[in-house]
């Protein structure tokens, strides 16, 4: 398990890293998912020191940019992802949902 901030994540994602916009919906419907090209996948495994047809698209694999369990930072929300389903592209789909904000017994 990791815990990212927003920023974070944004680096791991490349170029196009989820919109302002993403996650106020996501934090007002409590869930979302993120959709995650074959080429932000493919960076984080090379970054990651993984080899390339080592374990590819393993959700658990600590080089994929998320995995279940891992935890989202964005302002005074957190996310957590419950779930990946890869694409038939060679990216993934991570499931998200909110936590209970940080100020909440």
């Amino acid at each position: 398990m990791r815990r990212l901030t927003r920023s974070e994540l944004a680096s791991r994602l490349g170029p196009r890293p989820p919109s302002d916009a993403f996650w106020r919906r996501a934090i007002d419907r409590g869930e979302a998912a993120l959709g995650v090209g074959a080429d932000a996948v493919d960076a984080v495994g090379a970054d990651g020191g993984a080899e390339p047809d080592a374990d590819a698209g393993d959700p658990d694999d600590p080089s994929e940019p998320l995995a279940a369990g891992d935890i989202v930072d964005v302002g005074d929300h957190a996310f957590v992802v419950t779930g990946t389903d890869r694409t038939e592209g060679g990216g993934r789909i991570y499931r998200i949902e909110r936590v209970a904000d940080r100020d909440e017994d």
